[in-house]
C-alpha cells in the first residue's frame, strides 16, 4: 500500500487488513502529514481484488493525530465493508477513541458525534470493545467513560448501540439487549 502514496507531504505510517467473506482484502490506511510540525491524518480504506488496489474511501481530516491503533477492524455493521473501532493519539501521546464505519467514499468518525460531551478512555485495563449478539454479530461499541461525565454519572462503562449505516446511538449506561 505504501507505493499508493507518491506525494512528499504524505506517509503511509500503519495499515490493518480484513478479508471479506465475498473475496476482495480491505486495508485500512492511516495516512499522515510528512511536514514538519503539521500533526494531522486520514484514514484510507481500500479494497484490492484481482491485485488491484482501488480506494474506497476516505476520512476527513483528523487533526493532532499523530498515530493510531486498533482494537477491531472487521464488518461490525453488517454491510459489507469493514468498520475501525480504534484509537487515535496526538503527539502528546493523549489517546481517544474512534469508530469509524466503512464506507463508499466519505469514512466519518461517529463517536464524536454520538458522545459529545464524554471523555472515552482506551487504556488497557478498560479498553474499547465490541459487545455481541447471538452468533456473533456487532451490536453494540463499549467505552469507559471518565469523570466528569455529561450524564452526571459516575466514571464506568457506557454502551453505544450501532445503528443502520454505521451511525451509533448516545451513550447508555445499562448494555443494550443484543438479541440474547
Amino acid at each position: 500500500m505504501k507505493d499508493q502514496y507518491t506525494a512528499r507531504d504524505v506517509i503511509a505510517n500503519a495499515a490493518w487488513t480484513w478479508t471479506s467473506p465475498a473475496g476482495p482484502v480491505f486495508v485500512m490506511v492511516d495516512v499522515e502529514s510528512a511536514i514538519e510540525g503539521v500533526v494531522q491524518a486520514t484514514a484510507d480504506l481500500w479494497m484490492v481484488a484481482d491485485g488491484t488496489a482501488q480506494r474506497v474511501g476516505r476520512s476527513e481530516i483528523l487533526p493532532s493525530v499523530a498515530g493510531m491503533r486498533v482494537f477491531a477492524f472487521e464488518d461490525l455493521t453488517g454491510d459489507g465493508l469493514p468498520d475501525f473501532l480504534g484509537a487515535v493519539a496526538d503527539s502528546a501521546e493523549v489517546e481517544y477513541p474512534v469508530f469509524i464505519p466503512g464506507a463508499r467514499a466519505n469514512l466519518t468518525e461517529e463517536i464524536e458525534t454520538a458522545g459529545s460531551g464524554y471523555r472515552f478512555g482506551t487504556d488497557e485495563e478498560n479498553p474499547p470493545s465490541v459487545l455481541r449478539g447471538p452468533g456473533g454479530h456487532a451490536c453494540a461499541i463499549q467505552l469507559w467513560a471518565e469523570e466528569p461525565t455529561p450524564d452526571s454519572l459516575a466514571a464506568g462503562w457506557r454502551y453505544l448501540t450501532l445503528l443502520r449505516g454505521g451511525a451509533l446511538a448516545k451513550p447508555m449506561v445499562v448494555p443494550p439487549d443484543c438479541g440474547n
